[in-house]
């Protein structure tokens, strides 16, 4: 063969083989990568790269820096607030389970929710006549309203009295007794005295007189021998006096002690 029609026919097939190349360039793409490339480049489908194993996430075997943005921001947002709940829960204070006795107070509580007492130096216990039950159960009795006031008064029976019992701090000494009331019956007059229960009255008052009032009856008065409380060995409650004859004239409102602590 002629040398010149040689090289023509080496420059057609060389001019062939990129044509060839240049159509399949445009059909994968306009100039994309070759197909074995595109294969190896991260997928814009997928945050990571590439989807997600559920059972690498399971072993432990997908690093956190591997993982979309999304999860791990999640992540630290989620256990910064675990952290925050934790330490709010650990200064928080526990429910007071705590109590005092009559006569003292709550000076310090723990954070185990337990207290600790103070005694007063004095102090007040007080009854009212509308939970108070006469003493003999035959007694009708009723509760009352009056200005002022609610008490309660006898409706039937034979004049009795009211009783109710008083929780004083033991070991405290009775310096008072206050007895709030109505009366305003001329011809019967009524009464409130604490009692101890080996039938020793510490403390009493009496009314006198009628007015269309509520009244208070005090007295600082108390049995020396009977006045310091002494809860090992006697209960203590209150009587008031009532009368069917003046019904709803004769009407005990309230009774208080007034005590003091050694």
């Amino acid at each position: 063969m002629h040398p010149r029609l040689r090289s023509l026919l080496a420059l057609s097939a060389a001019a062939a083989a990129g044509a060839l190349a240049s159509w399949a360039v445009l059909r994968d793409g306009g100039g994309a990568a070759p197909v074995e490339a595109e294969a190896a480049r991260p997928s814009s489908e997928f945050p990571g790269g590439k989807p997600i194993d559920a059972a690498a996430i399971q072993s432990g075997t997908l690093a956190v820096e591997r993982m979309p943005a999304e999860v791990t921001g999640a992540l630290e947002v989620h256990s910064a607030e675990i952290v925050k709940t934790a330490r709010e829960l650990a200064t928080r204070q526990a429910r007071i389970s705590g109590t005092c006795a009559p006569g003292s107070a709550i000076r310090v509580v723990a954070e185990d929710g337990s207290v600790v007492c103070q005694r007063l130096p004095k102090g007040v216990a007080s009854v009212s006549a509308v939970g108070a039950t006469p003493r003999v159960s035959g007694t009708g009795t009723v509760q009352g309203t009056v200005p002022g006031a609610v008490g309660r008064y006898q409706t039937s029976g034979d004049d009795d009295f009211l009783v109710v019992p008083i929780a004083l701090p033991d070991g405290a000494l009775v310096t008072s007794l206050t007895y709030v009331y109505w009366d305003n019956d001329a011809d019967v007059d009524g009464g409130a005295y604490l009692y101890r229960s080996d039938d020793t009255v510490v403390a009493g008052v009496t009314t006198q007189g009628a007015k269309d009032e509520v009244r208070i009856a005090e007295t600082d008065r108390a049995d020396p021998e009977a006045r310091r409380v002494d809860n090992s060995a006697f209960g203590y409650h209150v009587y008031m006096q009532i009368s069917a004859e003046a019904g709803a004239r004769l009407m005990p409102v309230a009774v208080s002690v007034t005590y003091r602590l050694p």
